[in-house]
Order: structure tokens, then C-alpha cells, then sequence
């Protein structure tokens, strides 16, 4: 009887054991995949581009030309939706501004990608850019805050990659 007692309680803590591993299993799942959600939050993006085109009403102030620009940017997460704020610089031609540039928005296309690799960026702020622009003169460099919205695939494919920005500002 003494056996059968010994072998009942160490069956019963060996049952107890894998339901408590089971257990901790699926909570260090969740918790898995809550650290990946904040190392992503924190993560450093990075991306390098350059302004190829400018049909915006503003053509004739803001430049295509410059070197490619490599900058970070912030991502906010939220399943497959991401937000990206990044900055933004342009190289002027000129200060006379023809629309508000809060009319406009800036492209961007990854690796001249196919529609799914594009955002389309709007100013993220309330600063008065064309009051600032008309402070400025020709070869001075402004820098807008824009933010766009993407999905996670298309931030993966961006981050650490090079893009390009058609401006319609």
C-alpha cells in the first residue's frame, strides 16, 4: 500500500508538472510575442532617399536635386498597420509659394516597387512650412515632419533600404 501510495503521489506531481510547463508555455507565448511587439516599438529605422520628381504647384520652389539622404524614422505598430513619422529635407529653388504645401503630399516609393511598396506622406504637423519657406532663399534646405500610413511588409522592406520621393507639395 505504501508503494501504490508513492507511485499515486509522484504520478500526480508529474501530471501537475506538465500542467504547470503547459501553462507556462502559453504564457511565455504571449509573452513572446508582447517582447517582439515592444522590440519592434523601440526599434531604429532607417532609410535612405533622394527626390526624383516635383509636380507639385510648388515645382518651381522645391528641388529635385541633392545627394541621397539617409535618415531615422519612428514606426508605430499596431498589428499589420504601421504609421511612419520621418523627416523629410528639400533643397529650395526659390521662397514664392503658389499653394499651401498643406495641400500637398510627398510619395515615396521603395526601390521603384510596384504600388504595394508606396506611401503616401502628408505633413505630420501643424508648423506654418510656407511661412518658413518664404524666410528662407535658394540653396537653403527646409525639413518637413511627414507621416504616412504602410503595412509591416512594406516597413520590413523599407527599413535599412533606399526609396524615393515624388513631391506634389
Amino acid at each position: 500500500m505504501k508503494k501504490f501510495f508513492q507511485f499515486a503521489l509522484v504520478a500526480v506531481a508529474a501530471v501537475g508538472l506538465v500542467a504547470c510547463n503547459g501553462n507556462k508555455n502559453n504564457g511565455s507565448g504571449s509573452q513572446q510575442a508582447s517582447t517582439e511587439a515592444s522590440a519592434d516599438a523601440n526599434k531604429t529605422y532607417t532609410v535612405k532617399y533622394s527626390i526624383t520628381a516635383n509636380a507639385g504647384a510648388n515645382w518651381e520652389t522645391l528641388s529635385t536635386e541633392g545627394d541621397q539622404i539617409e535618415t531615422p524614422f519612428q514606426a508605430e505598430i499596431d498589428g499589420d498597420k504601421v504609421i511612419i513619422t520621418m523627416p523629410m529635407k528639400v533643397v529650395l529653388k526659390g521662397n514664392t509659394i503658389k499653394r499651401s504645401l498643406k495641400e500637398g503630399s510627398a510619395d515615396f516609393c521603395i526601390e521603384n516597387s510596384s504600388e504595394k511598396g508606396r506611401i503616401e506622406f502628408k505633413l505630420a504637423d501643424d508648423k506654418d512650412y510656407d511661412a518658413e519657406i518664404a524666410k528662407l532663399k535658394a540653396g537653403d534646405t527646409i525639413e518637413f515632419t511627414v507621416k504616412g500610413e504602410t503595412t509591416k511588409d512594406v516597413l520590413d522592406k523599407m527599413n535599412g533600404n533606399w526609396g524615393t520621393f515624388a513631391l506634389s507639395l
